[in-house]
């Protein structure tokens, strides 16, 4: 494998960002590579960070002591990463070490109660978008350029209301017309990538909620939480995923009905439940959810270009001018998702019922003997007498899975090559589901399946979410 040309410093992308040299040779041939190809420049490049980042990850930078302070800091990595991090590796040495890592910070993020680090993925990913911020509007001040992407395809929504904090009038004009024009023309099979932007996690998050149980009815609010704490999973995240689950299987139910009432929700879908929607069927719950937002896009673009239109002519030449706040603030506000409320209120109603059933000896006792909340979770719960034994619960597991991380690396060692495996090969797993839940949608981890292919073709589309 070849390394690539390594991306430009954080400080050296914002210098060259304020110079507003838009004739950089640099700038505009990487612009002008990026729209020589369909789809959204902007998506495109942050797919090859990512991709470069993931690369070198898995070759070296896993092994730098600054990959690994990151790590800790962030208790791992995101949700998203570490699905993609598991379809990528697998058991062995790199997750091994990822692992390690992430556990300690997150027996420090107990003790603490607080964790300050972002994902080292995520960050790679925001510094991919900034640039590709950087290209974009230097790059429109180049006639040419601007010629070019007048023509072309356009950012998507999400990079366009990227930009909005940081264009001058005159490359706003350019940019929200292009994508005005786009959504006015884009067919459903393309349309979800102007509206929702890229998204490699969808099929991951599907495989993995396909693999959620359906609940058996209990007879009491008592029995009910009983029946979830005998689940090797987070009782809150195993809820809310749940919940993420059937409001999507609802709503494909109901748009395949043709159901009125969904014309009176509030709102529109967020670009990952979008994502969701399209993948499970494009035909029904997908082109009304892509129907629905581009309708309000649409809406809020040409008042958006209405405004522009009022700005004086001087106010035009401005960097960093905008028009008025009220219509920006509209467009990147962030809009009423009814399956995150579905998901959201689930998840708060849950852990307070965890939080406040620990009261009674009898739930007391199996929590303590089943897999209690999440580190993410025990860090959210309000102090009381319960505090301490969540946050001991949560401290003991990860204790006993980082002896199991440990060991699966001394075995790995070249002086014990004869010592077979255990089960604490699978610690790597749990330890991931312990720290945050969201990892497996909510469900257990899938410990003793290590011919499991993580990949695609598990479950995503099935109709499950």
């Amino acid at each position: 494998m070849t390394r690539s040309s390594p991306s430009p410093t954080g400080a050296a992308a914002v210098s060259a960002s304020r110079s507003g040299r838009a004739d950089s040779p640099r700038i505009l041939s990487e612009l002008e590579k990026l729209l020589s190809e369909p789809g959204c420049p902007s998506c495109r490049h942050v797919a090859e960070t990512e991709r470069s980042f993931f690369s070198w990850f898995e070759i070296e930078s896993h092994t730098s002591a600054e990959m690994q302070a990151q790590l800790r800091a962030a208790m791992g990595m995101c949700p998203a990463h570490t699905r993609r991090l598991i379809e990528s590796l697998g058991e062995g040495h790199v997750m091994t070490i990822v692992m390690r890592e992430a556990l300690a910070g997150a027996r420090a993020g107990l003790r603490s109660e607080s964790h300050d680090g972002p994902c080292p993925a995520c960050d790679s990913v925001a510094f991919g978008a900034r640039h590709a911020r950087t290209l974009l509007l230097e790059g429109l001040h180049e006639p040419r350029l601007a010629r070019l992407y007048a023509e072309h395809d356009g950012v998507c929504l999400t990079h366009f209301l990227d930009t909005l904090r940081e264009a001058d009038p005159a490359s706003l004009r350019t940019l929200a017309e292009r994508l005005h024009g786009s959504l006015q023309n884009r067919a459903d099979a393309t349309l979800i990538g102007l509206l929702g932007g890229s998204d490699a996690d969808g099929p991951r998050r599907a495989m993995w909620r396909g693999r959620l149980p359906h609940l058996l009815g209990a007879g009491s609010t008592i029995k009910g939480l009983d029946e979830r704490l005998q689940i090797d999973a987070c009782p809150v995240c195993f809820m809310a995923g749940i919940a993420e689950r059937d409001y999507l299987q609802w709503l494909l139910a109901q748009s395949a009905d043709d159901d009125p009432s969904l014309e009176t929700d509030p709102g529109e879908l967020c670009p990952t439940h979008l994502h969701d929607a399209v993948l499970a069927n494009a035909a029904t719950a997908g082109r009304r959810a892509l129907e629905r937002k581009r309708a309000n896009r649409m809406v809020q673009l040409e008042r958006f270009l209405a405004r522009l239109a009022q700005t004086p002519a001087p106010e035009r030449r401005r960097r960093r001018s905008t028009p008025d706040d009220g219509i920006r603030g509209e467009l990147m506000a962030r809009p009423h998702c009814t399956a995150c409320h579905a998901r959201e209120g689930v998840e708060r109603a849950q852990r307070d019922l965890v939080f406040t059933s620990l009261g009674l000896a009898g739930v007391r006792s199996r929590y303590e003997h089943g897999h209690g909340l999440c580190v993410r979770h025990a860090q959210q719960v309000p102090d009381g007498p319960a505090t301490r034994v969540i946050r001991q619960h949560a401290d003991a597991r990860l204790a006993l899975i980082a002896w199991e991380v440990h060991e699966t690396a001394r075995k790995y060692a070249w002086a014990f090559r004869h010592e077979p495996g255990g089960p604490e090969r699978d610690g790597w797993l749990r330890g991931l589901g312990q720290i945050d839940g969201r990892v497996f949608a909510g469900g257990p981890a899938p410990v003793g399946e290590h011919n499991l292919a993580f990949g695609e073709d598990n479950g995503a589309g099935d109709g499950n979410d």
